[in-house]
């Protein structure tokens, strides 16, 4: 993964949680968790199409089961890490380990939490098509981290499924994959000008993804 623009920007902070929400570190974040220091954080380039689907290890559409917490040592610190279970509804590409356990920087032990800015926050009952890159391995198991998951949505009112992307906006195009990921108030006002009904389809977007599979030959999953 290059730093370039249009991109993300990761930091990681880890703090204690009182009420005043004191931080006690900041750390710098490298690919691989090689190193750890003060007063720095690394970006995600948001990728072209075929990049995430043919960068990806393999890509799932899966059910969040659990998450649990656990402390590892990396780069001469104790990190906290997330452990996400998960239930494979479709395997789209690629061929994941069973059980599959996703690992991923961050988390909360006892009355310390490490949070990583920019990161998917996961909650169980989750659904969403993820596209996986060097779990266990990385610091985030997704590939291009916010870029690897996009949500699987209802609508009540009509039933349809339709797909957004990690920020909540409807996904109507695989192209708009490499647009940066806006946030907040922005975030809303983009999503407040579409329509749900010009979503993609979990089915359609599956589709295109694996059109896109067949095209390249990829590394096996390990």
């Amino acid at each position: 993964m290059s730093l370039a623009e249009p991109s993300q920007l990761i930091t990681v902070l880890l703090h204690k949680l009182t009420p005043m929400r004191t931080f006690a570190s900041l750390f710098v974040l490298l690919l691989g968790l090689a190193a750890a220091a003060p007063g720095f954080a690394t970006t995600v380039i948001a990728p072209e199409f075929p990049e995430l689907v043919n960068g990806s290890d393999y890509i799932v559409r899966a059910k969040i089961k659990r998450l649990t917490y656990e402390a590892k040592p990396r780069a001469g610190k104790e990190l906290i890490f997330t452990n996400i279970e998960v239930e494979v509804l479709e395997v789209i590409a690629g061929t994941p380990p069973s059980p599959l356990v996703l690992t991923m920087l961050g988390g909360q032990l006892g009355d310390l939490e490490l949070s990583v800015d920019g990161a998917p926050k996961f909650a169980v009952g989750d659904e969403d098509i993820l596209f996986v890159s060097g779990n266990g391995r990385n610091f985030h198991p997704l590939h291009a981290v916010m870029h690897g998951r996009y949500p699987v949505r209802h609508d009540k009112k009509t039933g349809r499924e339709y797909m957004t992307r990690n920020n909540g906006v409807t996904l109507a195009d695989v192209a708009e994959v490499a647009l940066p990921l806006v946030e907040g108030q922005t975030a809303a006002l983009q999503q407040r000008l579409r329509r749900v009904e010009d979503a993609l389809t979990p089915d359609e977007f599956t589709r295109q993804i694996r059109a896109t599979r067949a095209t390249k030959g990829v590394p096996r999953a390990k």
